[in-house]
């Protein structure tokens, strides 16, 4: 799906004010669930720590990253899955994240239900249908967030965390990938727009150093879990798993 030159110079001019770096990042293909194994990976095309090209016409400002992922893992079998489609259970209207240094910090619905609408309002201008906020998948969403504040930093697998799709506890998946960021704030209330402008950056992006965007704009993902924190530090960090 190829975003059109005025559309991409739209995010490029929105995500300017946040310098990002771009990562490499995951798709995995297979039939997921909570009985299914592993699937397997490669490393992804997407060089770690690349310059960005979102940068035109706007002066960046340091702090902030973002890294998606893409793989063609071989196909994986599931035993009889036993969970069904998640897209419908209803959302706690925030979840509390513990973390090791005793703070706590929240995924706000408000927060949520913003970043999803901006995701799907860039999904309608290429045509394609609105991705559906899945609870239970964003509580894993939420775990990797809370894993990378905690030490971890910017990667798809923390120290003893299960992989993409295999900690999708609860979710059935066919295919699915993940995008993860960060970027510095002043204040609680720009939680939004930067969370917004780490997916705009990702939406900019130009093939073939595209992952990000490809996720975002991928037709066969369906439903969305996301994390958007923001740490003591004033770093918002956002994951955004898909499934389809």
């Amino acid at each position: 799906m190829s975003l059109s030159a005025a559309a991409r110079f739209r995010y490029t001019l929105v995500a300017g004010s946040t310098a990002v770096v771009i990562g490499s990042g995951f798709i995995l293909m297979g039939l997921g669930g909570p009985d299914s194994a592993q699937a397997d990976s490669r490393s992804a095309d997407v060089p770690l720590a690349a310059a960005t090209t979102a940068t035109a016409a706007a002066t960046a400002s340091p702090g902030a990253a973002v890294e998606p992922s893409k793989a063609t893992p071989g196909r994986t079998a599931s035993a009889s899955p036993a969970t069904a489609r998640t897209s419908a259970t209803p959302r706690p209207k925030s979840s509390t994240i513990k973390v090791a240094t005793g703070t706590t910090r929240s995924d706000s619905a408000t927060v949520l239900d913003a970043v999803v609408a901006h995701i799907n309002a860039a999904r309608a201008d290429e045509g394609l249908p609105p991705l559906t906020l899945d609870a239970q998948l964003s509580k894993a969403s939420a775990k990797h967030n809370a894993l990378m504040i905690d030490g971890c930093g910017l990667e798809h697998n923390c120290s003893g965390e299960a992989g993409i799709g295999t900690r999708y506890v609860g979710v059935q998946w066919h295919t699915a990938g993940e995008n993860i960021g960060y970027a510095s704030t002043r204040s609680e209330a720009e939680t939004i727009a930067t969370a917004n402008g780490i997916t705009d950056s990702m939406l900019a992006e130009v093939a073939p150093n595209d992952g990000h965007r490809r996720n975002l704009l991928n037709k066969d993902f369906t439903r969305i879990g996301l994390s958007v924190v923001r740490d003591g530090k004033g770093l918002v960090w956002v994951t955004q798993d898909f499934v389809g």
